[in-house]
């Protein structure tokens, strides 16, 4: 027999035995019940998240060998844990993507993922006709902790305290601290003590903390719900959601005319309320009859400096005023702090004590407690007696406390000649 036959024969014997091969083992495949791929189909083989930045991930794909063909890349998804899905807009390279049969590429996702640090998300990746990939992973693990202390008595700023959870799995730079209401309203960027911006950021080391006194005036946010938001240049962001403290209420619990050796005076009682977050610093006492403003010549205990009122505590103002041509007439007497907060009483003049109930207040500008007629008596009266003979009809007695404070107030007495002993409480 020829060389040339035996060589034909031995190519035909190899080429058998390799068939027989493939039909055994695609028999057995399909035994198991695997089967080649009849469309193309991708696979993820590698996710990153930079612990530095939040704004973007990368994700690398791959169309493997066996793929029948190329493949283009549609879409980019992200799966939160609660299910909402999210498409990535704007990726390097840009979508759609093309890969040939064995080509992958590194794609960059820019999408932030700082308000899902150390929760797992699932991206996934899907082709024009063909099968997609999905792979699942959890982004580096950053809490920050926020507590706020607003005092009451100053309402020009507050102090907030931020921490990174010893946790944390990198340091962050602090950059700036955010206010958002439910109303939509954002205060961006309030001035802190010691600064903390792009240019000066608070270096944040797991486990370490940051105080800020943060400057805002939140007179007109008293007793409201917001969000107050601390930014990282990396993107990660602590949130804590605070009502600031209500406003101090005080109120005029009684009025009383009198008069002692002919000079007339009037006695005025307020409370701060027991549910007031702060003190109240008594500053001003006016009077407003006929359309006239009239300020007390003189008051005791003093108001200037302003007289410290204590939360669930009174103090009785004695003022010297002739209100002996007003006699019969309607007043407004109206009892002021350094923060605006107010007490407003409506009365008539007249000699005797009048106990003013709540219904009859009026309370700071903005708190709106109504105005109206406090009940009184105007019973005929010796010349020095500050009291009446004639029935009364009144709310009950206000609370009176003295506290150490307004023990000190009510010590302090005037050098005026003639100024009488503080009138018995009635």
């Amino acid at each position: 027999m020829r060389r040339a036959t035996l060589v034909l024969l031995f190519i035909a014997g190899l080429l058998a035995s390799s068939l027989l091969t493939f039909m055994i083992t695609s028999g057995y495949w399909y035994w198991l019940g695997n089967v080649v791929p009849g469309k193309p189909s991708i696979a993820i083989t590698d996710i990153y998240f930079p612990g530095n930045d939040t704004r973007y991930f990368n994700i690398t794909v791959l169309n493997p060998s066996y793929s029948l063909e190329a493949v283009e890349l549609r879409r980019i998804l992200v799966i939160t844990p609660e299910e909402r899905i999210f498409e990535v807009k704007t990726t390097k390279p840009l979508l759609p993507l093309k890969l040939a049969d064995g080509e992958s590429a590194t794609i960059r996702c820019a999408w932030d993922w700082g308000n899902y640090s150390g929760r797992e998300l699932t991206v996934l990746v899907t082709v024009d006709k063909g099968s997609g990939a999905a792979i699942t992973a959890k982004p580096p693990f950053v809490e920050l902790l926020l507590k706020a202390t607003f005092n009451a008595s100053t309402p020009t700023w507050f102090l907030l305290n931020i921490t990174s959870s010893a946790e944390s799995e990198v340091a962050v730079s602090l950059v700036g601290v955010d206010l958002v209401f439910p109303t939509g309203e954002v205060i961006s960027n309030v001035g802190t003590e010691p600064e903390v911006s792009e240019e000066k950021p608070g270096k944040l080391e797991p486990g370490s903390s940051l105080l800020l006194n943060c400057s805002w005036e939140w007179k007109e946010y008293r007793n409201e719900t917001l969000t107050i938001v601390a930014r990282t240049r990396e993107g990660y962001k602590g949130y804590l959601t605070e009502r600031t403290p209500p406003p101090v209420v005080i109120r005029i619990t009684e009025v009383a005319f009198y008069v002692v050796n002919m000079t007339y005076y009037m006695n005025v009682t307020v409370l701060n309320e027991p549910l007031s977050p702060a003190p109240a610093r008594i500053n001003n006492i006016t009077i407003i009859v006929n359309k006239t403003v009239v300020v007390p010549e003189h008051v005791e205990p003093p108001i200037s400096p302003p007289y410290l009122l204590q939360p669930n505590t009174s103090i009785t103002f004695t003022c010297l005023w002739n209100w002996s041509a007003f006699e019969g007439m309607n007043t407004t007497i109206r009892v002021s702090t350094v923060l605006g907060y107010e007490a407003v009483a409506n009365v008539n003049i007249a000699p005797g004590t009048i106990k003013v109930s709540s219904a009859a207040q009026g309370a700071w500008p903005g708190g709106g407690r109504p105005c109206g007629e406090a009940a009184f008596s105007s019973p005929s009266l010796s010349g020095s007696s500050p009291g009446g003979r004639g029935p009364r009809i009144c709310a009950p007695p206000a609370l009176r406390r003295t506290s150490a404070l307004c023990g000190l107030g009510r010590s302090r007495r005037s050098s005026r000649p003639g100024w009488p002993p503080r009138m018995p409480e009635l």
